[in-house]
């Protein structure tokens, strides 16, 4: 009997498989009106309240700034959005406009630490930015050319005399996390704006973000401690999401305005978060609010985790990346040998590594195999800042001797990230000078 096989293009399957999940309910379309609760347990409001018009203005400031290098900052034009900051408590069922086409979400919390310390932290061309927000970002770096990194002294110097604010401008690249809604993990770049003024006798910070273009295609991941920070990269295109595993999806847009407030009477910082972002596939945006809130709401977990803790310092930090730049090949290798196997031991009766294709991969510590030098140097440096911090390792590496810190400065090229597209320009700096999802 013959049997005729009619091959269909693939647009079409795209859209075929589209309709079914939409109907199907496995993702819902960024317009629905319910908000699901995601991996933080967290609901926000169908119907949340429109961010007031003034405070609008301001965030149009900010991104007019940093799209056009001339246009003059003018700390007037902000007020609003700072007397907005200041004096909300719970804004999570506020929505900011729509922007880059898709939705927004505020988020604010208070860190125990001064702004002194967060930019000692945060904006620290010896201390890359991944470091600081771990549960969103697997690695980052600033683009060369980028204005932080030929600073005459250090953002958290030039808090003393904030007379006139301070600008900075930098591009950078971010490769992020799996996210907590279809577990895949993205790369693209971005250019930031950073502003340091003075606003009624406290000391503010403004990070301004955009995202260049779309992502390189998503990759599927795996959430396997989020509180620890463990994660799994399988370097395979797709979701990790049953019967759209295969889909191809991208980050097509996204931004953020980061606020920090200092209250020096309380040694207090308020974080403050407008956060948007249009993801999916085929064109079409299937990220709910809810999805970004996740997203911010494990980005500010890790983040106030690192600047408060009371054992760690960012001179401690500088050290211990200056002691993983100091590692030769092969010791980097032994050491991702060692974290291959007990990454393996640890996580391979994980449900969500039961998939074929994923034991396969860690198999007898056969996950070395997709861990190229950047993810290796990104895997030690995470490791190294973790046993810092007290918390459980899969490497044992030497531990930091401060009074041994070498005085060279970090090496002058970098090598591409996993999954990274040919056409990545050149950054400066290993992985641990920043040559920077949530986001």
């Amino acid at each position: 009997m013959n049997t005729n096989i009619i091959s269909l293009p693939r647009p079409f399957l795209v859209l075929v498989v589209s309709l079914f999940v939409l109907c199907s309910g496995l993702w819902t379309p960024a317009m629905a009106e319910d908000e699901p609760t995601g991996l933080m347990g967290v609901e926000l409001d169908k119907n949340p309240d429109p961010l007031d018009a003034k405070v609008e203005s301001s965030i149009d400031h900010l991104f007019e700034v940093l799209r056009t290098p001339g246009t003059q900052f003018d700390p007037a034009r902000v007020r609003s959005m700072l007397d907005f900051v200041t004096l909300t408590t719970e804004p999570k069922d506020i929505a900011p406009a729509r922007r880059f086409d898709g939705l927004g979400v505020c988020l604010r919390n208070e860190v125990k630490s001064d702004l002194r310390r967060i930019l000692h932290y945060f904006y620290n061309p010896e201390i890359p930015n991944y470091l600081l927000c771990p549960a969103v970002l697997r690695m980052s770096g600033w683009h060369e050319g980028s204005e932080i990194l030929n600073l005459d002294k250090g953002l958290w110097d030039q808090l003393e005399n904030l007379s006139q604010p301070v600008v900075v401008r930098g591009r950078e690249f971010e490769s992020t996390t799996p996210d907590s809604f279809a577990e895949a993990y993205y790369l693209y770049d971005l250019n930031r704006l950073i502003i340091l003024l003075n606003y009624a006798g406290k000391n503010v910070l403004l990070s301004v973000t955009e995202q260049e273009d779309k992502s390189d295609v998503g990759r599927k991941g795996a959430i396997l401690d989020d509180k620890q920070w463990d994660y799994f990269y399988s370097g395979l295109e797709g979701l990790n999401r049953g019967m759209i595993g295969w889909m191809d999806t991208f980050t097509y847009a996204s931004g953020s305005v980061q606020v920090y407030i200092e209250d020096m009477d309380q040694a207090t910082t308020t974080v403050f978060l407008f956060k948007w972002l249009r993801a999916g596939w085929a064109g079409m945006n299937v990220v709910k609010r809810s999805h970004i809130y996740d997203g911010t709401l494990r980005y500010m977990r890790s983040f106030a985790k690192v600047v408060e803790s009371d054992v760690l310092t960012p001179e401690q930090v500088v050290a211990g990346m200056k002691d993983i730049d100091s590692l030769t090949k092969p010791e980097i290798d032994n050491y991702i040998k060692e974290y291959a196997a007990n990454f393996e031991a640890r996580f391979k009766d994980n449900p969500k590594l039961e998939d074929s294709d994923y034991a396969k991969i860690i198999a007898d510590g056969g996950y070395v195999n997709v861990l190229d030098d950047k993810a290796r140097l990104s895997i030690l440096s995470l490791e190294k800042l973790k046993g810092l911090l007290g918390m459980d390792t899969l490497i044992n590496l030497p531990a930091t001797q401060m009074a041994e810190m070498p005085a060279e400065a970090a090496p002058d090229t970098m090598e591409q990230p996993v999954g990274s597209p040919a056409e990545t320009p050149e950054t400066t700096g290993m992985l641990k000078v920043q040559t920077t999802p949530e986001s």
